[in-house]
């Protein structure tokens, strides 16, 4: 029996996918602390004065302070520095200096006609945490030891540090000690700049790229749930991959069943063809018992006829 052969079916040969390492492992930052988890009639941390050496327009060392401790409000003429205030905090807050109206930490160096190469700048701000007693400017105590000083300096080669106490510290660590006492400078919400509510107001629903910001960006940054993007991103890319190997499959199996239909036929006829032989084989063995049947009563018979025989001649 003839049996036609199948064509050749294609099957793309590729290296087993593995989740984690081609796409990495999933982790989920912790979401930001709430600001309602925050001790509202207990200590609270207030900047007591503000000390800058040679930064911006402030020459050598000059101290800004002793602020109020829940409000204070800086005044004077058109280019009398009351900005500068605001970027010194951002400069000890990590901003980047073009959010100090710079284009480089060099620039903050003070600069004028007395004070000329002065190599660097220094910006501390003078924390303390205080139990208020009452609503006037000093109606308030300071926790014994809550006093600390976070400072940066910056040198003509755009150089920075950072100190705590006069300790030297990575952002990263001043980041960590300011966040413990309720500044996230990860989330910097707790320093609104000149024109900011407006941009707020201005924002676009949703930015046009990943480098651009719109409102929901704007909203994800400020709940938390962007700590979300990339794990999402992970598990889309993961769902895609798995996706294409199920179609692989599936492409597979609708191969392997054509090929199981077209030998079909084939398989029929090779059934066929053994129950046939089959048959053959019952019948033969038929025939084969019928004679060995038929053999052992003849030597049945012939047997009977000697035994007569030999009796006879006996007598």
């Amino acid at each position: 029996m003839e049996v036609d052969e199948t064509p050749e079916t294609t099957e793309q040969v590729s290296r087993p996918v593995n989740l984690e390492t081609d796409f990495g492992p999933i982790e989920i930052p912790p979401a930001p602390e709430s600001v309602a988890s925050y001790e509202v009639n207990g200590p609270r941390l207030m900047i007591s004065k503000i000390v800058n050496e040679n930064f911006k327009s402030y020459a050598g060392v000059q101290t800004l302070g002793p602020f109020h401790k829940s409000f204070t409000s800086i005044v004077g003429p058109n280019g009398s520095g009351k900005s500068n205030v605001i970027d010194s905090m951002l400069f000890v807050f990590g901003f980047r200096a073009n959010k100090i109206r710079s284009k480089k930490i060099s620039v903050l160096i003070h600069d004028s006609e007395n004070h000329k190469n002065l190599d660097f700048c220094t910006v501390g701000v003078h924390f303390q945490k205080i139990i208020d007693t009452g609503d006037g400017e000093n109606d308030y105590t300071v926790v014994p030891g809550s006093e600390f000083v976070v400072s940066r300096t910056a040198h003509r080669d755009n150089s920075s540090y950072y100190t705590v106490d006069g300790k030297r510290k990575t952002y990263k660590e001043v980041a960590t000690i300011l966040r413990r006492s309720g500044i996230d400078l990860d989330h910097n919400r707790f320093l609104i700049l000149q024109g900011e509510v407006e941009q707020i107001a201005m924002m676009k629903p949703k930015g046009q790229n990943e480098n651009d910001d719109g409102m929901l960006e704007f909203l994800e940054d400020i709940i938390g749930s962007n700590r979300f993007k990339e794990p999402i991103e992970i598990l889309a890319k993961r769902v895609e991959t798995l996706n294409e190997l199920r179609g692989e499959k599936l492409n597979r199996v609708k191969a392997v069943e054509k090929e199981k239909d077209d030998l079909e036929g084939s398989k029929n006829e090779a059934v066929e063809y053994l129950s046939m032989e089959n048959e053959i084989v019952h019948l033969k063995n038929k025939i084969y018992q019928k004679y060995v049947m038929e053999c052992s009563e003849n030597e049945k018979k012939a047997q009977e006829e000697y035994d007569k025989i030999y009796e006879g001649m006996k007598e």
